[in-house]
This record gives structure tokens, sequence and C-alpha cells, in this order.
């Protein structure tokens, strides 16, 4: 017990100074020759950036930034994106810079981050979003879920997300936003009701 005590000590003490390691580095560079600046759409205070971490990070950055009109400027341009928030926007840009998030920031902000991981071309980033989402699914959130993954045509969240409902029937039959579902999508609903009769079956058998 203590040996295995001791090794998981020395393996958050790794840890710890894997991120200080990084963060010490990104730090000094994100202090120094900032050449771009993102501004959120509630016209807060922009955002210095680098045009060379963006770059690595977003095929569209990548896209925006090596266009003629920002390749002619002597001067630092700005990027809009104007679907987050300050605060979401600098969630945003500490995970381009870093890779990763604390828990707490992604449970946070994880709506938004699949979002923008999906308009910026972030994969790993909507890859950790989605991951987030299927295990936080519940009677409350599922419907708002679902329709976050109709509208990015992200198969595989919608598959779960329904697989979810399947599950959970009686439960997401009593939510407020059931019966707009119902309205709204007849079909799926039929499907799901079927799965749901399908799973009891099974299970009495």
């Amino acid at each position: 017990m203590f040996v295995v005590s001791l090794y998981s000590v020395e393996m958050e003490r790794q840890a710890a100074n894997k991120v200080e390691f990084n963060r010490a580095l990104m730090n000094a560079f994100k202090e120094q020759f900032q050449d771009v600046w993102l501004k959120a759409g509630d016209q807060t205070d922009a955002i210095p950036a680098h045009k060379i971490i963006l770059v690595a990070r977003s095929k569209v950055f990548r896209n925006i930034l090596e266009s003629d009109d920002f390749k002619a400027s002597l001067s630092k341009e700005t990027i809009t994106l104007s679907e987050m928030k300050h605060d979401e926007l600098e969630t945003f840009l500490d995970f381009i810079y870093n890779g990763s998030l604390p828990d707490t920031k992604m449970r946070q902000h994880v709506r938004i981050l699949y979002v923008a991981a999906y308009i910026y071309e972030i994969p790993h980033l909507q890859d950790l979003c989605r991951n987030l989402l299927i295990v936080s699914l519940n009677t409350t959130n599922v419907f708002d879920v679902l329709e976050l993954a109709k509208i990015h045509s992200d198969t595989v969240l919608e598959h779960e997300v329904s697989e979810f409902i399947i599950s959970h029937m009686e439960g997401v039959s009593y939510s407020s936003k059931f019966m707009s579902f119902v309205e709204s999508n007849p079909a799926l609903t039929v499907q799901m009701i079927r799965g749901h009769v399908n799973r009891v079956n099974r299970l009495e058998k």
C-alpha cells in the first residue's frame, strides 16, 4: 500500500512538472512578438496572439492568415470571432496554446468549444468536447445536445444521444422539451420509441 501511494505521489509530481514545463515556454512565448489580435463578439478588448500558433492549430486560421490581405499588411490585424464572448475566447486560446484545459474550464465552456472546434476545424478539440458531452448526458440536457449534434452533422454524437434517449425513455419523456422535440422530429421519435420497446423486450426475456 505504501509503495502504491508513493508511486501515485511521484506520478502527480511528474505530471505537475510537465504542466509547468509546457506553461513556462508558452507564457514566455505569449509575452513576445504577438502579431495578430483576436476579438470576441461582445466587443470587449482584443486579445494578442501569434499567427504561427494559430496556423499550426487550425486550417481555417491558416486560410485566413495566409490570405493576400493579411500578407500585405505590415501592422497587426484583427480577427473577430463573433460566436464567442471574451472569457470563451480566452479559454479557446488557452487550448490552442497549451493543447489541453483544466477539467472545470472544459465543462464550463464545452458547448462553445465544441462549436469553435467545428468552425475552425480543430478535430482534437472536437473529439474532447464530444466525449465530455456524451458522459455528461442527462434527461435535462439531452435534447440540447441532440440539436447540437444535428446542426453540426456529428453522426457519432447523434448516435450516442439517441442511444441515451432509448435507454432513458421514461425519464426523457417527462422533459419540458420532449413535446417540441416530438413535433419537430416525428420520424426520429417513432424510431427511438421502437428502439426503447425492443430494448425493454430484450431485458424481459
